[in-house]
Parts: structure tokens; C-alpha cells; sequence
């Protein structure tokens, strides 16, 4: 019994119970912050970030995503009977937030989707001797009817 005790206790307080904080302006510039984000990241033929190291052209960064939405599949896409994998090229920040993103294989029906699904992912940072650091990979989205 006792070790149950102390094991409520020990998920209560990794909750952050007693944290919370009425919703104010702060709040506010972040959504804002976080709209601009994805404004900029959706932005076409912006210039790609620089990063160090190479891509890894996986189909997902296996262990790393935090969030990885679906993207919702485009009505004209649906009604074609378009299917297919799209991929895109992204980069991370140092906050684990996809600052840059690119399709570059894929139906041009089901790129914006993809696009959109990519910049709204999460992924755990990247660190190289315990400094955050942006990285790089490629995700792969499949259209399937």
C-alpha cells in the first residue's frame, strides 16, 4: 500500500499538479508565435535553413516524433481517386518545432496536405554534446483511399 502511495505521488507531481495558470497575454503571443511559425513554415520557395551534419532519407524519424499529425486528404484529390506517398523534406529547430519544410516526391494534388501535416509535427530536439541543435530528415505520408 504504501508503495502505491508514493507512486500517486510520483505521477501527480510529474503532472504538474498545482502548475496551472489563468490564460492571459502571454498566451495570446504565443498562439501568435506559433501561427507565424507555421505561416513561415508553409512559405514556398523559401530558402532552407542551413544545418549541419546529412539527411537522413528515412520514412519517419523513428523515436524522435513527439506529434506527428495525419494530413487530411484534399477533396479534388478524392475525387480523382489520387493515392500515393508524398515526402517531405524538413528541418528542425533547436525546440523540436519544423521550421522549413518541402515536398519533393509525391502527386502535386496531395503536396499541400503533406506540407501542412509536416509543419505541424513535433519531434524531441536533437543534441550534440547535451547542446540542442537543429536537424534535418525526410517524413513520408501515404494517400490512401
Amino acid at each position: 500500500m504504501r508503495y502505491l502511495i508514493y507512486f500517486a505521488l510520483l505521477m501527480l507531481s510529474m503532472v504538474g499538479i498545482g502548475t496551472a495558470r489563468p490564460i492571459g497575454k502571454d498566451d495570446t503571443d504565443l498562439k501568435a508565435q506559433e501561427e507565424k511559425r507555421l505561416q513561415d513554415c508553409l512559405t514556398p520557395d523559401r530558402p532552407r535553413p542551413d544545418v549541419e551534419g546529412q539527411i537522413q532519407r528515412k520514412p519517419q524519424l523513428c523515436g524522435k516524433a513527439i506529434s506527428l499529425p495525419k494530413p487530411a486528404y484534399p477533396e479534388e484529390a478524392k475525387a480523382q481517386k489520387i493515392t500515393g506517398k508524398v515526402s517531405v523534406e524538413i528541418v528542425i529547430d533547436e525546440k523540436g518545432n519544423v521550421e522549413w519544410a518541402k515536398a519533393f516526391e509525391g502527386h502535386p494534388l496531395l503536396r499541400t496536405a503533406a506540407l501542412k501535416a509536416a509543419c505541424q509535427a513535433r519531434y524531441s530536439p536533437s543534441q550534440v554534446s547535451g547542446h540542442p541543435r537543429k536537424s534535418q530528415n525526410v517524413i513520408t505520408y501515404s494517400f490512401v483511399k
